[in-house]
């Protein structure tokens, strides 16, 4: 097997790599005196809509997520979870009621009053019923919570069905799609109805955020307004904020150039691009994707049941693939150790990535990160292409394995593993026939490329426990009674000390490939816009946090 692709974006890097290192970047021009901010963004990938909750998808948010907020926020810089309309909340009758605590004072839009326990409930009950909504509010609530109980116009109880977990409180943060809190009273005046979806030649229902809603052009775009008076959390910068939608990179970059919009996210190479005519890239405080390599095949006979401990699912021990190499540690650590990750970022990433030596877990939260991965990387599971040969020539067998052909770097991947020694066969195919075969538990012993954005614990299922429907995970029962007991505790401290604990494991016993880390880049007119504070990571939108916008 010959890959030539390698090579050839190594070479392309170097000419970029190149052309960054030539650049003088000076922005000579004075600050424009904009009012208004346009972000030039896709767009939405699943249509438009003015009910936030019930008909749009995480990555869709952006259209409406200025003028919204949640009970629990996302601190945006650190990406941790901080109070927002819920000033505290508290677990209660072991475990059986969650209440929150609201935020006084807190004003929605139009003059349509204060935000109150009710506008909570009625904001939830619609993203829950009818069933049907795009976002996972909806059955998180419906699978979580018995009922909600207003005690008080400030205080709220979630009575619970069972045991509560992270994934509920993710699933209602600023950082998730479809829990975002909404005027009651304006929609009653508008005449109510279930669900509370405006037309969309109509205005969105008042929300509490730094910026209201002013109007949508279907298909152009979405314009809102600073709010008239000092808002409770942050002052937006920007007297008026526009969402345009321009769906191909180049044009978003044309538009940058010429000063149509001021703020925007293209690929790498348009963005060096863009800096070599004078605009500025900003980055994200924490590096918002991670990739990694799954490693599938090792599987239990027994299928997932949802809700049910993985301890009372996975009982017989058997294997559909007894002779999986994935379920071999040795074999797994000869796959991690074949990877050169510089020669990745180089060849992908202009080197402006970062080895990952964990994929779940980030070394910017200490409280959950053990140093020890940092200091036994190189020996444990760094580029050791000899390494890599020693193992697998003490197997004394031939290693078949499978990498599905997603991109190109999963083909450098496949190099890498191959000159080591491993047999590979890299296989082509639709992404729907690939995922069919992999929750089938079709393949054998197959490496798929794959990243993230998500909050680190509750991201970390779908590649890492066993009890689910992706199939991605090398399924170990201990591991993923380890991972159930971490998303069931809501203290934080306590909940930081067992994500720290189950990554020792997962680092020993390589549970998948770490890659590398990316920060997300945002391309600015700096004559506009000097600067954007948001986190990157564990956020369903990507263009969130306008208000952190700083005007020029």
């Amino acid at each position: 097997m010959q890959f030539n692709r390698l090579a050839r974006a190594t070479t392309l890097a170097g000419f970029a790599c190149a052309a960054w290192t030539g650049m003088a970047l000076t922005f000579g021009a004075a600050a424009q005196d904009t009012g208004r901010v346009v972000y030039g963004v896709w767009p939405p990938t699943e249509g438009e809509s003015n009910n936030i909750n019930r008909e749009i998808n995480a990555n869709d948010e952006y259209q409406l997520k200025p003028m919204y907020e949640n009970l629990i926020g996302v601190d945006p810089k650190t990406s941790e979870w901080i109070p927002m309309l819920a000033e505290s909340w508290e677990l209660g009758e072991g475990g059986k009621t969650l209440t929150f605590h609201l935020r006084r004072g807190v004003q929605f839009h139009n003059d349509f009053g204060e935000m109150t326990a009710e506008d909570v409930v009625f904001s939830l009950d619609d993203a829950t019923y009818p069933p049907g909504a795009i976002s996972d509010t909806g059955r998180i609530m419906r699978d979580n919570v018995e009922e909600m109980e207003i005690v008080d116009p400030y205080t709220l109880v979630f009575h619970i069905k069972g045991n509560l977990s992270m994934a509920f409180l993710e699933g209602i943060s600023y950082g998730a799609a479809g829990a975002a809190i909404k005027s009651k009273a304006d929609w009653e005046s508008r005449g109510g109805g279930s669900p509370a979806t405006p037309k969309l030649d109509e205005p969105a229902i008042a929300g509490t955020g730094p910026y209201q809603f002013v109007e949508r052009t279907p298909g152009q775009n979405v314009i809102f307004k600073k709010v008239p008076y000092d808002h409770w959390r942050k002052n937006a910068e920007f007297e008026e904020l526009e969402m345009r939608f321009i769906g191909e990179d180049a044009t978003r970059l044309s538009a940058l150039l010429a000063g149509e919009v001021h703020i925007t996210s293209i690929p790498t190479e348009l963005a060096l691009e863009a800096a070599n005519r004078g605009m500025k890239i900003i980055k994200t405080s924490l590096p918002g994707r991670r990739y990694g390599l799954v490693l599938a095949g090792c599987y239990y006979v027994e299928d997932y049941q949802v809700a049910v401990p993985a301890a009372e699912v996975f009982t017989s021990g058997e294997r559909v693939h007894p002779d999986s190499p994935w379920c071999d540690k040795d074999l797994r650590l000869a796959a991690s150790k074949a990877i050169d990750r510089q020669a990745l970022n180089d060849a992908f990433y202009n080197g402006e990535a970062e080895i990952a030596h964990m994929w779940y877990w980030l070394p910017e939260q200490t409280d959950s990160w053990n140093p020890e991965w940092d200091s036994r990387w190189d020996e444990h599971l760094g580029f050791d292409p000899e390494g890599a040969r020693k193992i697998l020539e003490e197997h004394g067998e031939p290693v078949n394995i499978q990498v599905y052909a997603k991109n190109d770097l999963s083909e450098a991947a496949a190099v890498m593993l191959e000159d080591v020694g491993f047999n590979v066969e890299l296989v082509s195919m639709d992404g729907g026939q690939f995922t069919h075969q992999r929750e089938a538990k079709e393949f054998k012993a197959m490496i798929e490329f794959d990243d993230t954005a998500s909050e680190n614990i509750t991201g970390f299922e779908p590649a890492g426990y066993a009890n689910q429907d992706s199939k991605r995970a090398v399924e170990m029962v201990e591991w993923d009674t380890m991972y159930e007991n971490i998303v069931k505790e809501l203290d934080a401290e306590k909940r930081s000390q067992m994500w720290r604990e189950f990554g020792d494991i997962v680092f020993e016993e390589v549970a998948h490939v770490p890659l590398l880390r990316t920060y997300t880049e945002y391309v600015v007119n700096p004559n506009v816009v000097c600067g954007y504070t948001n986190p990157g990571a564990n956020m369903s939108d990507p263009f969130a946090f306008v208000e952190y916008i700083e005007k020029c």
